[in-house]
């Protein structure tokens, strides 16, 4: 009988363009791995999100998410846009907090389509990550 894998949550609540990067890069060596996995976007990571996301997120001394992921495909490190389809392709699910959009102004409509984002909140989450890993960015 095949050993289930844990489920792994990943709660970003930074929107540090590195911080999502390295939650994205964990997410999907899970999922690789056959790990189930959420992703809970709250707070300024609710950003992490949305279809500008490279312009809100920010990198360092006034750079943003694209000079980031310029410097990594210029490196062969697989950047955020990489890493979000890997992670589609992973079926990985992917909830937005729907305070956070409040807090931040982030509408439906901002949402990136790909992968797709649920709204929800965190009895959510709590509910869905029962008995796995959970982890912070």
């Amino acid at each position: 009988m095949p050993k289930v894998k844990k489920p792994m949550t990943l709660v970003v609540i930074d929107g540090a363009a590195e911080k999502v990067h390295m939650a994205l890069m964990m997410g999907a060596t899970a999922a690789a791995m056959g790990r189930p996995v959420l992703y809970f976007f709250s707070k300024s990571a609710v950003k992490a999100v949305t279809t500008d996301a490279s312009n809100l997120l920010s990198y360092g001394d006034g750079k943003t998410q694209a000079d980031m992921d310029a410097v990594l495909e210029e490196n062969g490190i697989a950047d955020t846009a990489l890493l979000m389809d890997a992670l589609a392709a992973l079926n990985v699910r992917f909830i937005a907090c729907e305070s956070a959009m409040a807090e931040h102004n982030v509408t439906v409509d901002d949402l990136i389509k790909r992968p797709q984002i649920e709204i929800g909140g965190i009895a959510e989450i709590i509910e869905k990550g029962t008995g796995g890993d959970w982890l912070t960015f």
